[in-house]
């Protein structure tokens, strides 16, 4: 009997001892978590370099009244490589990122007619924009929409072959574009990025400054463009 009640105290006192025990582990301090990363923020300055290839084509009509000239009517191609330089501010609200975006570019866009009695020519080396942009933040991707002014300016050459005289006209144009685009903050501070945009200068009606007394003309501008962009966020 005397064994058997040695054995039960034994016993009770392992169990108190693993309970004490786990009481103390139940006090220790357990490591704190690791902080997660901040999302990247949008919100700066920035200014960068673009180039992309513009296309399409636009209608030009020419007449003179009398028969003077046959009425010519032909298209114009918009094909064209571009390159130049853009800036502009961000500024981040939640995962909504609001911007706006200046950018000019240099372009060689040309395109002639011969026809009989008189010939063509329309050029434009330059065009730019100032728009709004309106993003949606997933960390460091964001898409966007974007709209605005767009400027340029169109130069026509027209000539009488046979003659030896012509004229040349400019005319500075004022219309509107919109698009969307993707960009990635490759580090805090390079940001990449990519952009389809439609421009439209609506139709643009000219006349003959003398040369060719009482011709005049209209010409349809739009064209669609891509364009990839490297920008340093300040």
């Amino acid at each position: 009997m005397t064994k058997l009640f040695r054995t039960g105290l034994t016993a009770l006192a392992i169990l108190l001892s693993g309970a004490a025990g786990a009481a103390d582990l139940s006090k220790v301090a357990l490591p704190p978590a690791p902080d997660l990363p901040a999302l990247y923020s949008w919100t700066g300055f920035y200014a960068g370099l673009q180039g992309g290839y513009a296309w399409g084509d636009s209608r030009v009509r020419m007449s003179a009244p009398g028969g003077a000239f046959a009425p010519v009517r032909f298209r114009v191609g918009a094909d064209s490589a571009f390159g130049g330089a853009h800036a502009g501010f961000n500024y981040q609200l939640g995962g909504i990122v609001l911007g706006v975006e200046g950018d000019v570019e240099a372009l060689n866009n040309r395109s002639r007619f011969d026809g009989i009695g008189l010939s063509a020519r329309v050029s434009q080396d330059w065009q730019g924009s100032a728009r709004a942009r309106l993003g949606l933040a997933f960390d460091r991707w964001m898409i966007y929409g974007t709209g605005g002014v767009s400027f340029t300016e169109y130069e026509r050459r027209i000539f009488a072959p046979g003659a030896g005289f012509g004229e040349r006209l400019t005319s500075a144009r004022t219309g509107w574009n919109v698009g969307a685009g993707v960009n990635f903050a490759f580090t805090d501070h390079l940001i990449l990025g990519a952009e389809y945009r439609y421009t439209d200068f609506g139709r643009n009606r000219f006349a003959s400054s003398g040369a060719f007394p009482g011709l005049s003309g209209s010409q349809e501008l739009s064209s669609h463009s891509a364009r990839a962009s490297v920008a340093y966020k300040f």
